[in-house]
């Protein structure tokens, strides 16, 4: 499976995976009835434009008309206003289609599964909605439009030189080998550009990202000359492969240059030929004259589809890959309603890296209502077993049911609307403190209702004394709070969603003794009756949870008391020897 999966890749960065290419295309809408508008008026306009030549080189031969003239003024009217159609329905065929590819590839991420995430570093990813929808659907449009227009425009400027003398049309197809090889060569090159580029700036972006969000863990270490050195050398990929651009752009200069002078010298010295030996005349020789050029120029734009389709298809793939990506089950079948009942873990085992297990055989028993404290070394999967009853990962082997029901056949939305979730770091969003308060909260919930739970949490009174109250704007991830500031606001977000789970880790393991003592008292007060599981070990939780269960190497050790592990788990005792959990626990 390896090799095959490192041949798939290798296969793209060569030419391309055009059937992920075209299922991409597949999975998100265009915008087709604007597409279509456009490609209709565009065909209009170079079919109103294959009429020029013939209509100048009409009054060129003398013919002056009113026909004549009236004829070349209308038809110069007809391509301007088709232009400015084509212009104005192309735009918005644009803006439509990149909206709405953006949203399906922001959708999609949203629903992939943790573990893609393990590997693809999200900051990396944020092109793919940015940059790589834009830049892919315009280039995508511009194909699918001028393809067409430009075959029939070619078409009709061919049947019109061939209405004059058809052996004008034999030199006209000279090149043609060249603009094949050239679309060819140019293709691969794009492809390979086009993909190095949007790598490169996601890349950048997710480096910059990165940076940005933890600027003060740079300015703390005093590292700024050093990220300063790493953002160039970033920047620097980038540019080295824009650099690439530069390059394919002289080189399509340099072609067009020649084949430009090759095709018109041909051409002049050919129908030369003919009007001396009396095959076509004056006004035919003006006509195709001016034929040439354009011909040229559609022949030479034709390859170049070639190598535009290629470096579409380049910025497309890291899309494609997100479009592509492992999403979430959702069972059609899934149960709505969650039961109540006891959490069991029956024979779990899991691990993020093959034949490196992280829970072995994980038999537990989690009563309802009941506070469970989960204790261990660092390592020893108690995170994991938090992730795995929020289904963020699926057990390799092995089952976890409530009441009895196993948690996979839950509707997944459902069943997570029935935990909450109290982290080490407080993670919240920025917006205003009555967005962060009712987030995840699908209901309507009245401002007492906010301002009550505030007050249960106490940071109630934090809340009013600013000037805008709930309306008062957070910083990014709550940076201008303290910690307990950031834990109460969590809380009463928590206690507004009204779970019947709560999944604690490490809550208060970054603030303060006092703060932490506070904060812990106001969740076992608040949260009485719900089932509590908490990964910690701090003092304060573990003296008040009603189970205490010990983990050492993904298996579990004890299950139990304080008083019954002292007894009957040397892990806990060593565990406890170690803190002075003593002190706590008086005998």
């Amino acid at each position: 499976m390896r090799e095959e999966s490192g041949m798939k890749k290798s296969d793209r960065k060569r030419g391309g995976d055009w059937r992920q290419f075209l299922g991409f295309f597949k999975k998100v809408k265009l915008s087709w009835r604007w597409i279509l508008l456009a490609l209709a008026v565009s065909i209009a306009y170079y079919a109103a434009v294959s009429f020029v030549p013939g209509s100048t080189a009409a009054l060129y031969a003398g013919d002056f008309g009113m026909a004549a003239i009236m004829g070349l003024v209308l038809n110069y009217v007809c391509t301007l206003v088709l232009s400015l159609v084509t212009s104005i329905s192309r735009l918005i065929a644009e803006s439509k289609s990149v909206r709405s590819v953006r949203n399906s590839v922001w959708k999609r991420m949203i629903g992939v599964k943790a573990e893609y995430y393990d590997e693809h570093d999200p900051g990396r990813l944020l092109s793919a909605v940015t940059s790589d929808a834009e830049t892919t659907v315009t280039s995508l449009i511009a194909v699918i439009i001028m393809i067409p227009s430009l075959i029939m425009y070619l078409v009709m400027c061919l049947a019109q030189i061939s209405m004059y003398n058809r052996k004008l049309l034999a030199v006209l197809f000279v090149l043609v080998p060249a603009y094949i090889a050239y679309g060819f060569f140019m293709g691969r090159w794009m492809f390979g550009t086009g993909r190095a580029v949007q790598m490169r700036i996601g890349g950048l972006t997710g480096f910059l990202t990165e940076r940005i969000r933890n600027l003060l863990l740079i300015k703390s270490f005093a590292a700024e000359k050093k990220e300063v050195e790493k953002g160039v050398a970033a920047a620097e990929g980038l540019y080295k492969a824009n650099v690439q651009y530069q390059y394919i752009t002289g080189v399509q200069v340099a072609f067009t240059f020649v084949t430009e002078a090759v095709g018109i010298v041909t051409a002049v010295l050919w129908g030369c030929h003919l009007l001396q030996n009396g095959e076509i005349d004056l006004e035919a020789w003006l006509a195709f004259f001016l034929f040439v050029p354009m011909i040229n120029t559609v022949l030479r734009q034709l390859a170049m589809m070639w190598s535009n389709i290629k470096e579409v298809q380049g910025r497309a793939s890291r899309m494609s890959e997100i479009m592509d990506a492992p999403q979430e089950a959702q069972n059609p079948q899934a149960v709505e309603t969650v039961p109540e009942g006891n959490v069991v873990f029956e024979k779990v085992c899991f691990s993020y890296v093959k034949d490196k297990p992280v829970l072995q055989n994980m038999d537990l028993v989690i009563p309802h209502g009941k506070t469970t404290a989960i204790v261990g070394v660092s390592g020893s999967g108690k995170t994991t077993v938090l992730k795995l009853l929020e289904q963020l990962y699926v057990p390799d082997s092995g089952r976890i049911t409530i009441d009895g029901t196993d948690i996979r056949g839950l509707n997944l939305q459902s069943f997570r609307n029935c935990l909450s979730y109290v982290t080490q770091d407080a993670a919240m969003f920025g917006g205003t403190v009555r967005e962060c308060l009712t987030y995840g909260v699908h209901r309507e919930v009245r401002d007492e209702e906010i301002l009550e739970a505030a007050k249960k949490a106490e940071i109630y009174e934090y809340i009013m004394a600013q000037p805008d109250g709930l309306e008062t704007e957070l910083a990014i991830a709550g940076r201008r709070l303290s910690g307990g500031q950031r834990q109460r606001l969590v809380i009463a977000r928590e206690l507004l969603k009204k779970a019947d789970i709560l999944l604690m880790d490490e809550p208060t393991s970054a603030l303060d003794a006092e703060t932490a003592a506070a904060v812990s008292n106001t969740i076992f007060r608040e949260f009485q009756g719900k089932t509590i599981i908490m990964v910690t070990h701090e003092l304060n939780f573990i003296s008040e949870a009603d189970q205490i269960i010990v983990m050492n190497h993904g298996r579990l050790e004890g299950c139990g008391t304080h008083r019954e592990l002292l007894a009957s788990c040397g892990s806990y005792r060593g565990l406890v020897e170690e803190q002075s959990y003593q002190e706590v626990f008086a005998q």
